[in-house]
């Protein structure tokens, strides 16, 4: 390749942007691929797969495992202007937690009274980053609700200027190149208030149980602020693991069954076990009961997320409420702002008590 100031990158870029224009390529059709792009310019296929990732990131190609990368449907055109698009996508990690499916059918209500349509995808069905900003480039996105942010969609808002609201649950350092509104919704503050709570009602011996590890075999960070918090009061906290998601399928109440049996193994009485989400939790409870243990007498039972299901068993759970159905009203308004600052807001967790968390005697 001839030298300029360009990077090889951009020349590769530039090469395949010309060879869609001179072969006058329709949407659909097949370009070259990495290894013949990398032969005919007389670079390294490693410089021809990021110029093709670049180009998929910015939606003009879509590449496909084994097929090959084909022109998207709508390279042409995305919408620059705020909400341009009725479209507005919102992208959760599963709809198997209760917790997500209540938050996106909020989602649906508001959009639908502001005039907007909503494009529900999940991390867990999509094979790629990639593949979620190929359907926003080829359906039309006027904005984009989430609760994670790769690079890849953070350079698409960034690029065409796209409307997005992040829902977090922790905090992250000041990024002055922000490309989205964030709502926080601190699990770090849930995680306080039902240590504390527990704390208060004479409760001494935890069991923490789901959502173990990371890759890293690091603990979940929730359960790492219960650890301290706990054990700085005298309390003594016991980790109960669970097999990866992969394993399990992302079926909650059969990870919290599993949990209570591996918590009934060390069970000691008067002791909390608190779930990772409260969908484990309500897995768990049943086995409990099933086999004779009395809610909160003999265990207490506590868990993460103020899901519908948690106030119609008995006893009533005790959970925390990260508030996310408030969260979806002021995301819409957020990803409907035509204000160009980007907005932080923190939403703080509430308590519901139940009657599965017991009063003991302090001793």
């Amino acid at each position: 390749m001839p030298m300029t100031k360009l990077s090889l990158k951009t020349q590769v870029k530039e090469y395949l942007l010309s060879y869609i224009r001179d072969k006058k390529l329709q949407p659909g059709d097949r370009l070259l691929t990495q290894r013949e792009l990398a032969e005919m310019l007389h670079t390294s296929q490693k410089v021809a797969q990021m110029a093709l990732n670049s180009l998929e990131e910015e939606g003009i190609i879509i590449r496909r495992l084994g097929s090959g990368s084909f022109l998207a449907r709508r390279h042409e055109m995305i919408p620059r202007t705020p909400n341009g698009g009725r479209n507005i996508f919102v992208l959760i990690p599963n709809l198997r937690n209760p917790q997500f499916s209540e938050f996106a059918a909020e989602l649906e209500t508001v959009l639908l009274r502001k005039s907007r349509q909503m494009r529900l995808m999940t991390f867990h069905a999509v094979s790629s980053f990639r593949e979620i900003v190929n359907v926003m480039v080829e359906e039309g996105c006027g904005g984009i609700i989430t609760t994670d942010l790769p690079l890849p969609l953070k350079n698409f808002i960034l690029q065409h200027e796209i409307p997005a609201v992040l829902i977090r649950l922790w905090k992250m350092r000041d990024n002055p190149r922000k490309a989205t509104h964030e709502i926080l919704l601190n699990i770090e503050d849930q995680a306080k208030i039902l240590s504390e709570h527990l704390l208060s009602r004479g409760y001494r011996r935890f069991y923490l149980a789901g959502g173990m590890t990371n890759s890293d075999g690091e603990l979940s960070f929730r359960f790492q602020i219960m650890q301290k918090y706990l054990e700085s009061s005298g309390s003594s906290v016991h980790i109960i693991p669970e097999k990866s998601m992969s394993e399990n399928g992302l079926n909650y109440e059969s990870v919290g069954r599993e949990l209570a049996m591996k918590i009934l193994k060390q069970y000691q009485p008067s002791s909390a076990a608190v779930f990772y989400n409260t969908a484990r939790a309500l897995g768990a409870m049943k086995v409990f009961q099933r086999l004779g243990k009395n809610i909160p007498q003999d265990i207490a039972v506590a868990g993460f997320d103020n899901i519908f299901p948690a106030r119609l068993v008995e006893p009533e759970l005790t959970v925390t409420d990260a508030r996310y159905i408030e969260a979806a009203h002021r995301a819409v308004d957020l990803v409907l702002s035509p204000h160009e600052r980007k907005e932080t807001l923190s939403i703080a967790p509430l308590l519901c008590c139940g009657r599965s968390v017991g009063h003991l005697d302090k001793k």
